[in-house]
């Protein structure tokens, strides 16, 4: 197994941006986590892997590799800014929480068939935890009266579909802002 891979190998989110001295600061910095453990990231389009393994177009959304001593974590290039920090986050989930799985030459495919298995679950609610860490959203959410799930969401630099798992995980109410109405 890489040593990449069993450095991070069973780590929660919380304890990953500690261990790797990422600041409780949002937006999280993705970017120096990943720089700090060793882990490249590559965008690129993934049509042509999709027509070879007769996967409907737009199916993969992600993919972690590891060969040797190197681990990448490969996005969509065409995606946003924020599915990439999603698909990103979830990749290094797997590497986190799948350790089963994690060989010499390991393969994670992301995609986006449903219903999502309980691997994937577990991957997407490690990301939210990552890309919003609890101490930290209660700390932002506070200086809310009822914080907008847009308001969070740019904050943070996620879509709004995630900073809702992360709130209703949580159980903490927000208002919905095509809700609001002007008269």
């Amino acid at each position: 197994m890489c040593t990449i891979l069993k450095n991070i190998s069973g780590e929660t989110a919380l304890e990953l941006l500690d261990s790797y001295s990422i600041p409780l600061e949002a937006p999280i910095q993705l970017s120096k986590l990943l720089q700090n453990i060793g882990v490249s990231t590559l965008g690129i389009d993934f049509s042509d892997i999709e027509a070879k393994a007769n996967y409907d177009r737009g199916a993969i959304l992600g993919a972690a590799i590891s060969k040797g001593e190197n681990l990448t974590i490969f996005y969509r290039k065409q995606d946003t800014e924020n599915r990439q920090r999603f698909t990103i986050a979830h990749e290094l989930a797997h590497c986190c929480l799948h350790t089963e799985n994690l060989q010499q030459n390991h393969i994670e495919l992301r995609d986006n068939t449903f219903p999502k298995t309980e691997k994937e679950k577990a991957a997407d609610i490690f990301a939210g935890e990552l890309l919003i860490p609890e101490p930290l959203l209660k700390e932002i959410y506070s200086k809310f009266y009822l914080p907008s799930l847009k308001t969070l969401a740019k904050i943070f630099h996620v879509s709004t579909n995630v900073m809702a798992a992360r709130l209703d995980d949580l159980s903490m109410p927000y208002f919905k802002d095509a809700e609001l109405t002007f008269y």
